[in-house]
């Protein structure tokens, strides 16, 4: 009654008293004071315990599994560079790496933009170029720039044979934390998925392996394990608004494309020449060129050996990947070839933007950029014919505009009436209020309206000779 009548001051001074006299050791005992979580070393059985599979097939592998970092070549800092992260596998010593192509996509479809870094666990920090990429196969290879360093690559398992329900553990860089570590079981096998790719294409992506365990932003390109620490999916996918649903390209289907397709060099991510190379009998050849290509103006014939390319020798196709893989659209690429018995050939093979390519394919047009400091006159006609009935007074300019560099015979471009030299202004685009007139100043720019338009027809406003031009061409769809 009497400590229920005292303040709450009072009291919680006697509590507090009570509580210290309690914890309070006995001198005249000669007792110690107690240590809470002491910490003791673990012992060998203890670990025996801990270390289950799940961490044997982690410790075997996570060396080998990267961060990728896209970033903005010209940003200052690289605090404020950075626009897109993923994950990759090495799978060579040489410091190849393999990861999804819509990790890298910015860096394919916008060359010279970007740069590459890569990320090992060790913190180890390395730039890479993007020797090939595939985009129907949602895979990429990348080079790591080492500069002598040793990397480890990952063990591969195999896909075939795999079983519902067993153990499966993915190792990625979600949301930049790298190395992060979830376990679940294969839930299925061979299921498709459509997906809305970088380039604005809708593809569908067959024969995944399906997994329960956690894939998240950041995922795409890392390691799918199995309980033994080898690899046997690489992560590509997760289903949106649902959870535990994600996707994995099985590894027989990445050894596939790597053999096939990425190192064929046909499939060059900055660049393309319209060469594809393979190794028949240990020898580097090229095995087909692609008619209208840079590599079939220059010269270049199918069954063609690779002696060099720059400076460098070539002894693989892999080696001609790397010989290319800073090369950049527009730039001349000089070919020393082995033709026949002895005969040997110098040839120089303008490299092409995949843009340039997709392009040519649709239209039949090769373009180039002119702007103002090349060409003010035709940048300054351009501008007013596009602003013409639009506005009095003086207008903006355009800046740039494109000219065709050259017409492919029995094209759409051919059968409209294009001709080397034209200069193309503008389009017409759908919007909220039905269409626009759009200026078309870069190639990505005619790329893009370009595919809203895939087997249709595409209005455009054409300069010829200072005079506008009217007319729809059509595009094919790819």
């Amino acid at each position: 009654m009497n400590l229920r009548s005292q303040s709450p001051r009072h009291g919680a001074a006697l509590i507090l008293g009570i509580s210290l006299a309690l914890a309070a050791p006995c001198p005249a005992q000669g007792l110690k004071p107690p240590t809470l979580l002491e910490t003791a070393a673990p012992e060998a059985d203890e670990l025996d315990i801990r270390t289950t599979p799940v961490v044997r097939a982690v410790q075997r592998a996570a060396d080998s599994v990267v961060s990728i970092y896209v970033l903005d070549a010209a940003a200052p800092r690289e605090s404020e560079a950075l626009e897109g992260q993923g994950s990759g596998v090495i799978v060579d010593e040489s410091g190849l790496v393999i990861t999804n192509w819509h990790v890298i996509g910015p860096v394919v479809l916008q060359p010279g933009r970007h740069r590459v870094q890569v990320r090992l666990r060790d913190e180890r920090r390395f730039a890479a170029d993007v020797l090939s990429s595939s985009p129907d196969h949602d895979l990429a290879l990348l080079q790591l720039e080492l500069g002598g360093a040793k990397v480890k690559p990952v063990t591969a398992g195999r896909s075939e044979g795999l079983m519902i329900g067993e153990t499966v553990i993915a190792i990625g860089n979600p949301e930049g934390q790298a190395n992060t570590v979830t376990t679940g079981v294969l839930s299925a096998i061979d299921r498709s998925i459509t997906v809305r790719a970088p380039d604005g294409q809708v593809r569908r992506y067959t024969g995944l392996l399906q997994t329960d365990a956690a894939i998240n932003r950041g995922n795409s390109g890392g390691a799918l394990l199995d309980i033994t620490g080898k690899l046997v999916g690489v992560n590509n996918a997760m289903a949106v608004g649902v959870e535990n649903i994600g996707f994995a390209i099985p590894v027989d289907t990445v050894k596939r494309v790597f053999q096939d397709v990425l190192l064929s060099a046909d499939n060059l991510a900055s660049v393309w020449l319209g060469a594809r190379v393979e190794d028949v009998d240990g020898v580097p050849v090229v095995t087909a060129v692609a008619p209208a290509s840079p590599a079939a103006r220059a010269g270049v014939r199918s069954g063609d050996r690779l002696a060099r390319v720059f400076d460098r020798d070539v002894s693989s196709a892999l080696d001609y990947a790397r010989a290319l893989a800073a090369v950049r659209p527009g730039q001349e690429v000089p070919f020393d070839l082995l033709r026949g018995r002895a005969e040997r050939v110098a040839l120089r093979v303008r490299a092409m933007s995949n843009t340039e390519r997709d392009l040519l394919a649709r239209t039949g047009l090769e373009l180039e950029i002119v702007d103002s400091k090349q060409d003010a006159e035709t940048v300054r006609k351009a501008t007013l014919l596009f602003y013409s009935g639009a506005r009095r007074g003086r207008v903006p300019s355009l800046g740039s505009v494109l000219r065709v560099r050259e017409v492919q015979p029995d094209s759409p471009a051919a059968d409209l009436g294009f001709r080397a030299g034209d200069v193309i202004v503008a389009t017409r685009v759908p919007d909220f209020f039905g269409a626009r007139t759009a200026a078309l100043r870069s190639v990505e720019e005619f790329a893009d309206a370009a595919r809203q338009f895939s087997g249709g027809r595409m209005f455009l406003v054409v300069m010829r000779d200072g005079e506008a031009l009217e007319g729809e061409l059509d595009v094919k769809r790819l």
